[in-house]
C-alpha cells in the first residue's frame, strides 16, 4: 500500500509518543485491501497534551479515522478509506 500521506502521519504519531517522555517506540502498520493503520505505542498511558498537541490537527486531517488505542498508551491513524 502506497498512500502519499502516510509518511507524515507516521512520523507525527511518532513524534507524538516520543514525545511523552517514552523511551521506546512501537510502531505498527497494518493493510487490509485500500487501507492502512498505522500506530504508534510507548510504555505508559498518555496524557491529553500529546494525544491533542498541535501534531494531532495534523493527523487529523489527514487521516480517514484515528483515535488512542485500548490501553492508551498509542495512538492510530487509518488512511486510504472514505468516512
Amino acid at each position: 500500500m502506497n498512500h502519499p500521506d502516510a509518511p507524515l502521519v507516521a512520523n507525527e504519531l511518532y513524534v507524538a509518543i516520543l514525545g511523552s517522555g517514552a523511551p521506546v517506540v512501537d510502531m505498527q502498520i497494518s493493510t487490509a485491501g485500500r487501507r492502512v493503520r498505522i500506530t504508534a505505542c510507548g510504555a505508559d498511558p498518555l496524557s491529553v497534551l500529546y494525544s491533542n498537541g498541535p501534531g494531532w490537527a495534523l493527523v487529523v486531517g489527514l487521516a480517514h479515522a484515528s483515535g488512542l488505542t485500548t490501553d492508551k498508551r498509542g495512538l492510530w491513524a487509518q488512511l486510504g478509506a472514505q468516512r
